[in-house]
């Protein structure tokens, strides 16, 4: 390979992959093929960057040729090239997905722009697409941190739903990671490739919100120069992610319950409806089912919105997941230090025991917190915030003066945490509990694979062997 971008000609005349050798040689590495179908099969066993492709040719013509690359190499660009008589085919060429066209004979200079401008929008389609992929991956359900089995069942709907096109509508406390969810849905579901439009439905006041919403034309108010798209029209053919639903008002609720049903909108100020093609993921950290029946919101957008309802399980609920999500932001957060960081039991235990009232979110930041504000390697109970220390000295009944004695009602050791051993007891009953259950599940997950199991779980077959044997499973 000489590195070099790598050209395809394929074209009947005997003389043209010549031509672009004489013309080319020092730039491009040129390949060239007689037929289509030799052309099609040059394509099956070599990379190529950019396709110079005759429209005229026996046999296989160049449409026909065209639409195979197109189906089977999307990336890679085509320029058609075809005598001064059928540019109009050449044209409709570009609508069957051609990226340019030249007319015979042509200017040498005007073909290398050509050519250039072809390479780099291949270029440019393969970032996208590496990009798209990274993104994919990034918000793939298996990188949500989770043992809970309650969030393995929010998972299992998550890879039932993604799929259709059936409005979801995602409950949770804040900080529970409600976006997350929203855009794992996304990248699962065939709409991928479209836009995902994140909208916060608190953020802005009711009239501001109806122009992100709907958009506006020129002169439709004050302010107003230019027509601006909302962001319904430009999430057609993705997802738009209307998030804390439950903040909408009551008149831009009737007016989202029309885009619903007619699956069309107005722009402020305009006369004209266009049809939108969009999913709706809505979610909300307040009940919607009782702001209806309060009359805060109405109940035929409610049935609209939750054809599909996930909710999601607080951070106290799922004690389970603090482990690993610890493991996680810990890792993140001193990615680039080449150190490896741990965490003391004692803090461990401080955390497990903590209500985490902002959920995830509050427990990324305290981690976050405590690598920036610790030496580095270790996570001990002195660099976690005053407040959840405090949450701990409390004592599990929430007396004060159980911080002042262990479990056994001995005083705490000097430099253990105060209550630190009646917390062991209460986070080791915990543990094996979550413990039992987690091992289970995964072993009928893997129909009792065990070397499976110890890899899905992160531990070695033989601490599986023994977890197995101790909780009689």
């Amino acid at each position: 390979m000489s590195g070099l971008p790598r050209i395809l000609v394929v074209d009947d005349e005997p003389n043209m992959e010549w031509l672009f050798r004489s013309s080319f040689g020092g730039m491009f590495e040129i390949a060239g093929a007689r037929t289509g179908e030799e052309g099609l099969e040059k394509l099956s066993r070599d990379p190529f960057d950019l396709v110079i492709l005759d429209l005229k040719m026996p046999g296989m013509d160049g449409m026909m040729v065209l639409k195979q690359i197109k189906q089977s190499y999307p990336m890679i660009p085509v320029v058609m090239m075809t005598a001064y008589g059928t540019v109009k085919t050449a044209v409709e060429a570009m609508k069957v997905g051609a990226h340019d066209y030249v007319t015979k004979p042509f200017d040498i200079e005007e073909l290398k722009i050509v050519m250039d401008n072809s390479l780099r929008f291949g270029r440019l389609a393969r970032e996208v697409e590496e990009l798209r992929d990274e993104l994919k991956e990034r918000f793939h359900v298996k990188n949500i941190v989770t043992v809970s089995p309650l969030m393995l069942e929010v998972f299992r709907v998550i890879e039932k739903v993604a799929s259709t096109d059936a409005p979801v509508l995602i409950e949770g406390e804040s900080g529970t990671g409600k976006e997350l969810v929203a855009r794992a849905i996304h990248w699962e579901s065939p709409r991928r490739h479209k836009p995902f439009l994140p909208v916060n439905c608190a953020a802005l006041p009711e009239n501001l919100l109806e122009s992100e919403l709907f958009g506006y034309e020129e002169g439709a108010f004050t302010g107003a120069r230019r027509k601006k798209p909302g962001k319904f029209e430009l999430a057609d053919g993705g997802t738009i992610f209307l998030d804390e639903i439950g903040e909408l008002p009551l008149s831009m609720q009737a007016k989202v319950l029309r885009v619903l049903e007619e699956k069309e909108i107005e722009r402020l100020g305009g006369t004209r409806r266009i049809p939108v093609d969009m999913r709706v993921i809505s979610a909300t950290n307040k009940g919607l089912r009782s702001q209806v029946e309060n009359g805060a919101f109405r109940e035929d957008l409610y049935y609209r919105l939750a054809v599909i309802p996930i909710n999601l399980p607080p951070l106290r609920e799922r004690r389970e997941d603090i482990q690993p999500l610890v493991a996680h932001f810990a890792r993140q957060f001193t990615s680039g230090s080449g150190q490896p960081f741990n965490v003391s039991p004692e803090a461990m235990e401080i955390l497990e025991c903590y209500d985490w009232p902002g959920n995830v979110r509050e427990l990324r930041n305290v981690i976050q917190q405590a690598v920036i504000l610790g030496d580095g390697r270790t996570l001990d109970p002195r660099t976690l915030p005053g407040y959840i220390r405090g949450a701990a000295r409390s004592g599990a009944d929430g007396s004060p003066d159980a911080a002042r004695s262990s479990a056994d009602g001995s005083p705490a050791e000097d430099g253990a945490p105060a209550g630190a051993g009646r917390f062991k007891v209460k986070v080791d009953e915990i543990r094996a509990t979550h413990e039992k259950r987690i091992i289970s599940e995964a072993l009928s997950r893997f129909n009792g694979n065990r070397t499976k199991v110890a890899g899905y779980l992160g531990i070695s077959r033989r601490s599986l062997q023994m977890k197995i044997k101790q909780y009689h499973i």
